[in-house]
């Protein structure tokens, strides 16, 4: 079961819902509510907000915050007075410029922050608060030209997006991918080293941990 479809179980049981009753209040079929939560589908963003608006919940916050809060691991080259400073400028600034955190792959350190500009309240046309940045950690994706310590922009949501290049978990490994659906079961998982390798995944196989929008790379 991913985490979103716990979720949505959850919410539904919280409510005292049947399977059947729970997906005529949403306008689905009582099947897609059964594969949602039993993992075998993966509801898309569409039917996460039509759950939240009809259960005054927040999905997307709830399992994010399953995630344990990185540590930051900052090498101190500043005083504790000029921290203070620019905690201060930080505070002042942060409605036109928003503190991007840069992680490593399991997002349990945090290295460094990117300051990027607030544009109508979101940043690169996504909600800031799920927006991280992820050291690459291997040249598993070279040929796309993702490459060991470039920077990719992450935008954390659990949907998968066909094409899409996403971090995803999968037996317990985190890594970089380009996923391509094949049905409503099956993913295609693409990487490419020297080569193009390719694996194919049960949905319910692979978690979706955030979706890759914008690679910065090291020269």
């Amino acid at each position: 079961m991913s985490r979103v479809g716990k979720k949505i179980q959850e919410t539904r049981i919280a409510n005292g819902l049947t399977a059947k009753q729970f997906a005529k209040k949403l306008a689905v079929a009582e099947s897609f509510i059964n594969e949602v939560e039993s993992g075998r589908r993966i509801a898309n963003e569409s039917f996460i907000k039509k759950v939240e608006k009809t259960f005054n919940i927040n999905i997307d916050d709830d399992v994010f915050e399953e995630i344990d809060k990185p540590i930051e691991n900052i090498k101190e080259t500043e005083n504790m007075q000029n921290k203070a400073v620019n905690k201060q400028w930080e505070d002042a600034f942060s409605h036109i410029l928003k503190k991007i955190p840069v992680c490593d792959i399991s997002m349990r350190e945090i290295y460094g922050y990117k300051y990027l500009p607030v544009i109508d309240k979101k940043v690169e046309g996504y909600n800031s608060e799920k927006l991280l940045y992820v050291k690459v950690p291997d040249d598993s994706m070279r040929g796309f030209r993702i490459q060991k310590e470039d920077s990719v922009m992450v935008f954390q949501n659990p949907e998968i997006v066909n094409n899409s290049i996403s971090i995803i978990e999968i037996n317990e490994k985190r890594v970089i991918r380009q996923i391509k659906r094949l049905d409503a079961n099956k993913v295609l998982l693409i990487s490419h080293y020297n080569d193009i390798k390719t694996e194919t995944k049960d949905v319910k196989e692979v978690n979706i941990i955030g979706r890759c929008v914008k690679l910065e790379i090291e020269l």
